[in-house]
Parts: structure tokens; C-alpha cells; sequence
């Protein structure tokens, strides 16, 4: 795990949850770092390009996959047969332009559309607006934790609206992301904010399986989370009042994408 920039303890009083519609395209704009894509086993994703691309990909994915179709507009559509380790597929345009992904499959991953962004191609207006827009926004970590927990808690009346955060789904399943306690964290919701670079918000819902108290330490954490944020700083032991509480963390990148 990397250092966390901050540690975030929110402790709201708030109420009931609400729910908001997902959103049907992740975008990502490309900055010569590696793009993580996960691909859901046994699905397909669609990958959208800003230009016509030709893919490297090695062989071991290639094998693992079903053969994958590439448009003339750009749009890439894979499907993984079986789960496979991330490995570097390069994309190579017919401007000049390379672009590297890290992908990898497994169970349960993303299906949603990713849309690769570039400032370098010319004549797409439509998606500069859009980047101009993404930059406009100013949401810090203290807001998308304490806009997740509004909606975790909170009346819809109560909750102020973030303008541009939309909801994502996340996977129905206990992930192990605590070292040292048995506690079993399950994600709730996610939401991806429009800043740039991109922020991601999960909310988890945690439960005590041990016979002693649990202190929330961040630092405890499995997974590269840029900040986390408490619902109460103590769990107790399990089968007692207050065995269940719930964590908000941030990230650059999906849930799925994120977690160990």
C-alpha cells in the first residue's frame, strides 16, 4: 500500500440511503502512464480509442481471450475466456501515437465502456470540452468521503449534490483489505468524481467477526488508497453494539482495480 496522503476520521450523524443512476462510460485521459484495464471473465468491454489502433498484445493474453475486434473508428471490443494476470498491450495509432495498457482478467470485472482521451488528436472538440469541464471541477478527498457517507446515511433531502460525481456499480462479495483483525468488508457503493486526475470513492460496509475491539488504522489497509475515512474510529467486538460501521475510501483508479 501506498503512504496515505491523509487519514480521514468523519464522524456523522447522519441517516438513510439513497441511490443515483450509474453511469455508462469511464474516462480516462492518457498522461504516458500505463492505463489499467480489468476485464470481466466471460464478458466483453468495449475500449474506445480517439483514433484507429493496431494492438500488440502478447501471446499468453491472446490464447486467454476470444479474438479481439478492432473497428476503424478506434473501438476495441475483448473478452477474456479465463482470469489472467495484468500484462502490457501496446496500442499503436495511425497518427504516431502509442498508448500502453496494463491489462488483466478476472472474475466479477468492470463491463463498462472505458473511453481514452488524448489532447493530442486534433479535431475532437467535443472531448476537449469535456476535459476543460472535468478541470473546472474542485472536489478534495474530504468531499467525496463525506458525499459518500451522506448517501450512505443520510435523508436525500440532506445530502448536498456534488455537480458531475455519478455512481458506479461495485462487486456483491467480502474482500479482505485489513491486516491483523477478521473483519469482513463489503463494498456498498461507488462513486467516480469528474476532477482530473480522476478520484474514485468506496463505501464498505465493515463487520467484527473477532472477540476484541478493532481501532482503525489506515495503515492496516491492503490496496493503493490515496485516503480513508472512518464512520467511527472503533469496531467492537463481534455480536456487540457497534460491531458495524462503515469506510470510505479513495482512490485514482476503480474499486476492483484498486483492491488486492
Amino acid at each position: 500500500m501506498s503512504p496515505l496522503r491523509r487519514s480521514l476520521m468523519l464522524l456523522l450523524l447522519l441517516g438513510v440511503s439513497s441511490t443515483m443512476a450509474a453511469t455508462d462510460l469511464e474516462h480516462v485521459v492518457w498522461n504516458k502512464t500505463p492505463i489499467k484495464v480489468t476485464l470481466p471473465v466471460g464478458e466483453e468491454r468495449r475500449i474506445d480509442f480517439p483514433v484507429p489502433v493496431k494492438l500488440e498484445v502478447p501471446a499468453a493474453l491472446a490464447q486467454a481471450s476470444k479474438p479481439i475486434q478492432i473497428r476503424e473508428d478506434g473501438s476495441v471490443y475483448w473478452t477474456a475466456n479465463k482470469a489472467f494476470k495484468a500484462d502490457r498491450v501496446k496500442a499503436i495509432t495511425f497518427t504516431g501515437y502509442s498508448y500502453f495498457l496494463d491489462v488483466e482478467a478476472r472474475k466479477g470485472g468492470l463491463t463498462h465502456p472505458l473511453v481514452i482521451l488524448d489532447e493530442r488528436v486534433p479535431g475532437v472538440e467535443d472531448e476537449k470540452a469535456q476535459l476543460r469541464q472535468r478541470r473546472s471541477y474542485d472536489y478534495d478527498d474530504v468531499d467525496l468521503a463525506r458525499y459518500a457517507a451522506q448517501n450512505v446515511y443520510a435523508p436525500m433531502r440532506l445530502i448536498k449534490p456534488l455537480p458531475g460525481v455519478t455512481r458506479m456499480p461495485v462487486p456483491d462479495r467480502d474482500y479482505p483489505l485489513y491486516r491483523g483483525k477478521d473483519l469482513t468488508v463489503e463494498p456498498l457503493a461507488q462513486w467516480r468524481s469528474p476532477t482530473m486526475p480522476s478520484r474514485y470513492v468506496t463505501a464498505l460496509r465493515v463487520t467484527s467477526q473477532s472477540l476484541t475491539e478493532t481501532v482503525f488504522d489506515p495503515r492496516q489497509l491492503r490496496g493503493d488508497w490515496l485516503s480513508a475515512a472512518a464512520q467511527h474510529p472503533v469496531i467492537h467486538p463481534a455480536g456487540s453494539d457497534g460491531d458495524t460501521t462503515t469506510w470510505y475510501l479513495v482512490s485514482a483508479h476503480p474499486f476492483e482495480e484498486t483492491c488486492p
